[in-house]
């Protein structure tokens, strides 16, 4: 299971090319999903379909929120936590209204540099929000 989005580099626009690339799929699969993409503390693409309910920006933030916090995607944090009978609350003090332990984000990490943003999606089964990103970009090598 990928926990990181590995690359060389990282621009806003290849933040809109991955965004529309994962829009793309979604209407493809007939999907309504909201996507964002955030480099450093920036977002550089969002997009939330119609349809969907108006707390969905408040889902990607806590996913983000995870995700930059254990620095690997949000469904890795979810399946170690249930492997592991934690949680988020409990066991690392983190409150639901910041977090959540919901698939669907994946850290962007820049060879040399480390983590520098995050790619969400939200709107779909949490495993089925972070398969998306990874389906929608077969050029980018995660790990």
């Amino acid at each position: 299971m990928e926990r990181q989005l590995i690359t060389d580099q990282f621009t806003n626009r290849m933040a809109l090319d991955m965004g529309l690339a994962i829009i793309e799929l979604a209407r493809k699969r007939d999907a309504r999903i909201g996507v964002s993409i955030r480099r450093l503390n920036q977002t550089v693409f969002e997009f939330i379909d119609n349809d969907l309910s108006a707390d969905k920006a408040n889902w990607i933030r806590r996913k983000v929120n995870t995700t930059l916090n254990f620095a690997e995607s949000s469904l890795a944090v979810r399946l170690d936590l249930e492997q592991k009978g934690k949680t988020l609350a409990a066991d690392f003090g983190l409150s639901d209204d910041d977090y959540i332990a919901k698939g669907g984000c994946i850290p962007i990490v820049v060879t040399g540099a480390g983590l520098i943003g995050t790619i969400t999606v939200t709107g779909l089964k949490d495993v089925d929000d972070h398969q998306i990103i990874v389906d929608a970009l077969p050029d980018f090598t995660f790990v």
